[in-house]
């Protein structure tokens, strides 16, 4: 038996060296693992006459450790937008800090929520107690008066177990009156990435409705609403819903239609779509109103590089105003000073035009940063935006657009709370900022120019197809009864009219064909032989449909040999799984035929089922009608023969 000893050993290495392979990743992601979050953060602080103010801070700790200890350090204040970005990618400053912290004890039994009180001074730091879960921290700002004005980098250190963790923030401070705060327009949007965790997405929707006093403007992108409709009978569609309905209850909350970024609108035109753009604006605003009761603004955001020909194609449906991502233009206005004002773009002098603040927006989409310290230097960025033109002459705008997809409602609660009664910067819907007085003011140019995009092409079988395709659910969607499915198929039209190549556009086309195919496989004729007894005799027709929801269709029966005196169209409702007819006939030639039966939308304009059936008719003709009779007369003779030779008193015997 001792043969069996390596063999085990070897068994043994084997099991070991597999658990190494699956424990050192963990311990090398544990290592990078951050031993700490800002779970909140004051974004601003307004200095008293005394030169103090204090910030609120909570610390999470990953796990409760009693050697925790934090400081905190203030750097002196920013000067261009260009030193906020070594502080986001969490580089931080290399200038010497204005002021650091005494250590923190963080040993506050064994809880992993901190919060602390940040004091910060010009002059004698006010005096206050440390209680544990309540740390007192002190900060001196190296300045005095209106000098004090201004965005602060700000460093926590975090260390734990010996090993140290650095994070950056920003805080703005307000020493003076702000005469003319910066206007936020925000948007969030609800792309189909939100309806992966709809729990999340209620609770973001939810987050929102609490601030009505707040504008909140939420872009509509037709492809989630159109989802959202058939899953209304589901618990989280309905929550969905419901949380959508209450998000836009305040009359400060508005929509815009926000269709998605790919659609190529001046193609649309150039091939003789021209209604197809105001259809892409429609469905998000049908769609909200259906599910909400709210209407969308006239504004529409777009995303992605629309092109000269796309903006024209927008204004000759009845667009008046756009919100265009900056790498839209040749120069990103959140390089320069001259942003905030809204322009016409080149070429396109019959729009009014905003830019959406591109670093702004990613900031606030950084998922690398966590919640409350994102939301943190969010606002105290908007605070920066402000102090690059504190006493511009005419008020200035910027935009930030977001999604639900990467904006958790921590976030959006930390970042509402902050712009409640904020000094710097006012929540706006839209409408204030596209004002064309706006036009050119603060030095802002009146046009900008967008950049060089490559024409599009429409190859022939691309306009056909998609031509018949809208026809084709054009008709089914008005035969049946479902709005969900219906504004299921309509988005997926929608999402066919794209920039790409011949190819990709064909691609696209072909999937929203297979789209509606897979509605129409859902009826069929039940094709089993059918025996008629005789002339005058109905005609049973069975319909079978797998479909939830009804359809009225029109039922074609087509026959050589068979007439029908009511009609061989005959409208009927598919609404259960089985449909029978009872269609009456006449005229039978012949002892068996074959009918076909095709079932149409109202408009015959789309097939949902054909089928061939065999139809035997079990009638008689003159020659079967005269060997009846001579039957029945043989066989009366032979009953009339057979009683005569009965012999008479057999009964008797």
């Amino acid at each position: 038996m001792f043969h069996r000893f390596p063999t085990w050993w070897r068994a043994l290495g084997v099991v070991l060296l597999s658990l190494a392979t699956v424990t050192w990743p963990s311990a090398a992601q544990a290592r990078t693992t951050s031993s700490f979050k800002v779970a909140h953060q004051g974004a601003w602080v307004t200095l008293s006459r005394a030169g103090r103010a204090r910030l609120g801070v909570t610390l999470e700790l990953r796990a409760p450790h009693e050697s925790a200890v934090a400081q905190l350090s203030l750097f002196p204040r920013i000067d261009t937008r260009a030193q906020i970005t070594p502080l986001i990618n969490g580089i931080g400053t290399h200038v010497p800090a204005a002021s650091t912290s005494a250590t923190i004890s963080l040993d506050c039994a064994t809880r992993r929520s901190i919060s602390l009180t940040v004091a910060l001074f010009t002059r004698t730091p006010a005096r206050q107690a440390s209680v544990c879960g309540s740390h007192a921290v002190r900060l001196h700002l190296p300045c005095s008066g209106a000098s004090c004005d201004g965005v602060y980098p700000l460093r926590y250190s975090v260390t734990l177990a010996g090993a140290t963790t650095v994070k950056w923030s920003l805080v703005a401070v307000q020493a003076t009156n702000v005469a003319r705060p910066l206007r936020l327009n925000w948007i969030e949007t609800f792309e189909p990435s939100v309806l992966q965790n709809p729990g999340r997405t209620v609770a973001v929707l939810d987050a929102i409705a609490r601030y009505r006093a707040l504008p909140i403007t939420l872009g509509a992108d037709y492809r989630t609403l159109a989802r959202l409709m058939p899953l209304a009978k589901t618990p989280s569609g309905e929550q969905m819903d419901v949380a959508l309905v209450k998000a836009l209850a305040s009359p400060l909350h508005r929509a815009v239609a926000a269709p998605p970024g790919n659609i190529d609108f001046g193609g649309l035109v150039a091939n003789g779509l021209t209604t197809q753009v105001a259809q892409q604006l429609a469905l998000s605003a049908d769609f909200l109103r259906k599910i909400t009761g709210r209407y969308v603004d006239g504004q529409v955001l777009l995303s992605g590089r629309p092109s000269l020909s796309s903006l024209d194609a927008l204004a000759g449906a009845g667009v008046r105003d756009v919100i265009i991502p900056e790498s839209a233009l040749s120069v990103a206005p959140s390089t320069t000073l001259n942003w905030g004002a809204p322009f016409q773009p080149q070429g396109a002098q019959s729009l009014g035009a905003l830019s959406i603040d591109g670093p702004l927006s990613q900031l606030a989409t950084d998922v690398s940063i966590e919640p409350g310290r994102r939301a943190a230097m969010t606002v105290a960025t908007l605070a920066f935006l402000h102090f690059e033109a504190p006493d511009a002459p005419a008020t200035r705008s910027v935009v930030m657009v977001t999604s639900a997809a990467s904006t958790p409602a921590s976030y959006v609660a930390d970042l509402l709370g902050g712009l409640n009664h904020n000094p710097f910067v006012v929540a706006s819907s839209l409408s204030p900022s596209f004002n064309s007085s706006l036009i050119a003011t603060n030095g802002a140019p009146a046009t900008r120019t967008l950049v060089t995009s490559t024409p599009t092409t429409w190859a022939p079988v691309n306009v056909s197809s998609l031509i018949t395709l809208i026809g084709a659910v054009t008709s089914y969607n008005r035969a049946m009864a479902s709005s969900g499915i219906s504004s299921t198929l309509s988005a997926d039209v929608a999402q066919s009219e794209v920039v790409g190549s011949t190819s990709g556009r064909q691609t696209a086309i072909a999937r929203a064909l297979n789209a509606l195919n897979s509605q129409l496989n859902l009826f069929s004729v039940n094709s089993s032989a059918i025996t008629l007894a005789g002339p005058g005799t109905a005609l049973p027709i069975t319909i079978l449909s797998r479909a939830s929801y009804p359809v009225t269709v029109v039922v074609h029966l087509i026959a050589s040999a068979l007439s029908f005196p009511k009609g061989a169209n005959i409208v009927t409702t598919l609404e259960s799984p089985t449909t029978a007819l009872r269609v009456p006939t006449s005229n039978h030639r012949g002892s068996s035929l074959t009918l076909q039966v095709v079932i149409t939308t109202p408009n015959d304009q789309v097939v949902l089922a054909r089928s061939a059936l065999q139809v035997r008719i079990a009638g008689t003709s003159v020659v079967g009608y005269l060997l009846t009779i001579g039957s029945l007369l043989v066989l009366a003779y032979w009953w009339f023969r057979t009683n005569r030779r009965r012999p008479k008193g057999r009964h008797a015997r």
